[in-house]
């Protein structure tokens, strides 16, 4: 089952505004204790939560990094930001269930925590659990050629959606 002991990424990229940025501080550590490589992008605490949203979805969008980290107050501006580049699933979550499946169901590539909601105890958690646990494995009440059918349609879904947006812009 997934949740394995090893984390199946070695680098990652995060970023906080200034109501995340003490739950930032900590999953950092916490991944680097575990031999994370960790690009900070906001190594101080004076970064709007939309910049951080912005840098990081870039950051995964761009295919440089595979997986990333965004923390706000809630973790809800830093997500709707973030996905709004085509390839980008941030899913916020606040438990270690829902990051779970957050990557078997959604495949999710970027994890939004909200530093009032999320203690640096259980961000320490959710972030293990989104580092170890794989796309589509595991989830006993759906076959991983349904979850990967699924995704390939987000992404067609996302294509359509980005068209749609690109002739209706102003």
């Amino acid at each position: 089952m997934q949740n394995t002991d090893k984390f199946n990424i070695t680098k990652v990229v995060m970023g906080a505004d200034p109501l995340g940025y003490e739950l930032k501080e900590a999953v950092k550590q916490h991944l680097q204790k575990n031999g994370i490589e960790v690009k900070d992008l906001t190594p101080t605490n004076d970064v709007d939560y939309f910049s951080v949203g912005e840098e990081v979805g870039k950051q995964i969008a761009s295919g440089e990094y595979e997986r990333g980290f965004i923390f706000c107050g809630t973790g809800m501006g830093v997500d709707i930001v973030a996905n709004k580049y085509q390839g980008v699933y941030s899913a916020l979550c606040e438990s270690v269930e829902t990051t779970r499946l957050s990557r078997i169901i959604n495949n999710a590539n970027i994890l939004a925590m909200g530093g009032i909601i999320i203690t640096p105890y259980l961000g320490k958690q959710m972030a293990d659990a989104f580092m170890k646990t794989p796309f589509s494995e595991g989830f006993s009440e759906a076959e991983p050629e349904f979850l990967t059918q699924a995704l390939s349609e987000v992404k067609t879904t996302e294509t359509r959606i980005n068209r749609f947006n690109q002739i209706h812009a102003n």
